[in-house]
C-alpha cells in the first residue's frame, strides 16, 4: 500500500512538472509569435510606403511621358507643315519655270528691222531684269528649302531623342511596374503569413485555456487523490491497529495452545497409566479381543472407478466427428473462438470447417487452446462469419 501510494505521488508531480512544462513552452511560443507579428506589421508598413512611393514616382514617370507624347506630337506636326511649305514651295518654283520657258517659245522670232534698233536696249534691259528677279527668286527659295531641310533634320533628331526618351521610360515604366507587382505579391505574402500567425495565436490561446482548464481539472483531481491519500492513511493506521490487536490475540492464542498442548501431554500421560492398569488387571483374552475389536470396526468404502484415456485414433476422431459453434468473431484480428477446447480434445493445428444454413462457408485452423474454448485463424471464407455459425 505504501508503494502504491509513492508510485501515485510521484506520477502527480511528474504529470504537474509536464503540465508546467508544457505551459512554459506554449507562453514562450505565444512571446515568440507575438513578436514576429510586430515584425511583420512593421515591414508590411514599410513596404506599403515603398509601393506608395513607387506608386508616386510611376505617376510622375506617366506625366512625363505624356508631355513628352504631346513634345512629339507637336514637332511631328511642325514636321508635317515644313513639309508641306517644302511642296508647296517646289510647286511654286516649278511653276515659275514652266513659266519661264513658256514665255522663252512664245518670243516673236520676227522682229521688225525697222523698229529693231529702238527695241534692242529696252528688251535686252528687261530680260536681264526679269531673269535676275528670278535668279533671286530662285537663291530665296533654295535658302528656304535648306533652312527647312536643317528644321527637318533637326526635328527629326529631337524625334529620335523623343524616341529614345519614350523608350528609356517605357523601361522604367516595365520596371516600376514589375517592382510593383512584386511588392503586391510581397505584401499578399505577408498579409497571408500575417493571418497564419493570427491563427497560430488563437490556436495557441486556445490550447493554453484548455491546457489550464486540464490544470484545473487536475489540481481538483490531486485534491481528491490528497483526501484518498489521508483517508487510505488514517485506514492504514487503523489495519495497523487491528494487526497489532490481532498480533496480541494470536500471542495468546498461541499460549493457550501452549497450555493445551501440556493438558493434552498431562492427558497422555493419564492415558498410558490407565492402560497400564487395564493391563495389569486383564482376566482373559476373549474379553480383551472383544474389547480391543470394538474400536477397530472397518468400514467399507465404495468402489472407486478408474477409467483408461482414449487412444490418439479416438482423439483424431472425436476432432474430426465433433460440432460445435462460433462465440465470438474479430475481423480486424483475423481470427474466432469457437466452444471447443483441451476437454474434448481440441488441439493447435486442428481444422474445422464453418457451416451456415448446411453450407459451407469457410475453413478456421485452431492456434491457442483453453480448457472450454479455443482460438482459430480465419484461413478461408466466402462471407463473413457471424456469432452462431456452426463448425465440423
Amino acid at each position: 500500500m505504501e508503494h502504491k501510494i509513492k508510485f501515485i505521488i510521484i506520477g502527480l508531480a511528474g504529470f504537474s512538472l509536464v503540465c508546467l512544462f508544457l505551459f512554459i513552452q506554449a507562453t514562450s511560443s505565444q512571446q515568440m509569435l507575438t513578436r514576429e507579428r510586430n515584425d511583420l506589421k512593421s515591414e508590411n508598413t514599410a513596404l506599403t510606403g515603398k509601393i506608395n512611393k513607387l506608386e508616386g514616382d510611376l505617376k510622375e514617370n506617366q506625366k512625363k511621358l505624356a508631355s513628352l507624347k504631346s513634345d512629339r506630337d507637336k514637332a511631328s506636326q511642325e514636321l508635317i507643315d515644313l513639309l508641306q511649305k517644302f511642296e508647296q514651295v517646289s510647286r511654286t518654283r516649278d511653276e515659275l519655270v514652266t513659266k519661264l520657258e513658256q514665255q522663252s517659245k512664245a518670243r516673236p522670232r520676227e522682229i521688225v528691222v525697222v523698229k529693231q534698233e529702238e527695241a534692242v536696249a529696252p528688251s535686252t534691259n528687261t530680260a536681264d531684269a526679269y531673269w535676275a528677279g528670278v535668279l533671286k527668286a530662285k537663291t530665296d527659295l533654295e535658302m528656304q528649302l535648306s533652312s527647312i531641310r536643317g528644321e527637318l533634320r533637326s526635328l527629326q533628331i529631337n524625334n529620335e531623342a523623343l524616341q529614345r526618351d519614350k523608350g528609356a521610360l517605357e523601361t522604367d515604366i516595365k520596371s516600376l511596374t514589375n517592382e510593383k507587382a512584386d511588392l503586391l505579391r510581397q505584401l499578399d505574402y505577408n498579409q497571408k503569413l500575417l493571418d497564419s500567425l493570427a491563427q497560430d495565436v488563437v490556436r495557441e490561446k486556445n490550447d493554453k485555456s484548455k491546457i489550464q482548464d486540464n490544470l484545473k481539472i487536475i489540481k481538483g483531481e490531486n485534491t481528491v487523490l490528497i483526501r484518498q491519500l489521508k483517508s487510505l492513511n488514517s485506514r492504514k493506521a487503523a489495519l495497523e491497529k487491528k494487526i497489532n490487536e490481532l498480533q496480541e490475540g494470536k500471542s495468546t492464542v498461541e499460549k493457550r495452545l501452549n497450555e493445551m498442548e501440556e493438558m493434552l501431554a498431562d492427558r497422555v500421560s493419564q492415558i498410558d497409566s490407565l492402560k497400564d492398569g487395564l493391563d495389569q488387571v486383564r482376566s482373559g483374552k476373549a474379553s480383551l479381543s472383544s474389547a480391543e475389536d470394538r474400536p477397530k470396526q472397518s468400514v467399507e468404502l465404495p468402489a472407486i472407478v478408474v477409467r483408461s484415456l482414449p487412444s490418439d485414433s479416438n482423439e483424431k476422431k472425436e476432432s474430426v466427428d465433433f460440432s460445435g459453434r462460433i462465440l465470438a468473431v474479430n475481423p480486424d484480428s483475423n481470427f474466432v473462438v469457437i466452444d471447443a477446447g483441451s476437454s474434448v480434445g481440441v488441439k493447435i493445428g486442428d481444422s474445422f470447417s464453418v457451416y451456415r444454413d448446411g453450407k459451407s462457408i469457410g475453413l478456421i485452423a485452431v492456434i491457442q487452446v483453453r480448457g472450454n474454448i479455443s482460438a482459430c485463424d480465419i484461413r478461408k471464407k466466402s462471407t463473413a462469419f457471424r456469432i452462431g455459425d456452426s463448425i465440423k
